[in-house]
């Protein structure tokens, strides 16, 4: 990843170049898959498969959507977000802590599978720091 950034301002390119390395090392079925990235002309995209439903914030706010979320989906909804955090903090090496998980960062498939994203603020452990 070189940094031929031109306008972009440190920070977003911070986060851009930390999403991009944390996700091309991690394969779980409860976390976004980044399927590429570009960096041109002041302006950076990642690229992910679509998801159907959008972000759980945007389902939950929308009038009649929430009507939709009966116990057994919401139990789904948080397994599967259960899942992606215990694989990020006990399966990954480095382990990683995600830092930013909100209903905006949990992205809804049509069945309410969930996948975790925003990877832009999370951290890479070694093995030696305490959590």
């Amino acid at each position: 990843m070189s940094d031929s950034s031109g306008d972009i301002p440190q920070l977003n390119l911070r986060s851009f170049q930390n999403e991009i390395r944390t996700l091309t090392e991690v394969r779980h079925r409860n976390i976004v898959k980044l399927n590429g990235f570009c960096s041109e002309q002041g302006c950076m995209y990642l690229v992910y498969r679509y998801i159907q439903r959008g972000s759980l914030g945007k389902f939950l706010y929308e009038e009649e959507a929430g009507r939709e979320l009966d116990w057994a989906t919401r139990v789904k909804i948080l397994g599967g977000v259960a899942h992606a955090i215990s694989y990020l903090h006990h399966d990954c090496s480095p382990t990683i802590v995600h830092r930013d998980i909100s209903v905006n960062n949990i992205l809804l498939e049509r069945d309410f599978e969930p996948r975790l994203s925003d990877f832009g603020t999370a951290k890479l452990l070694s093995s030696d720091t305490s959590t």
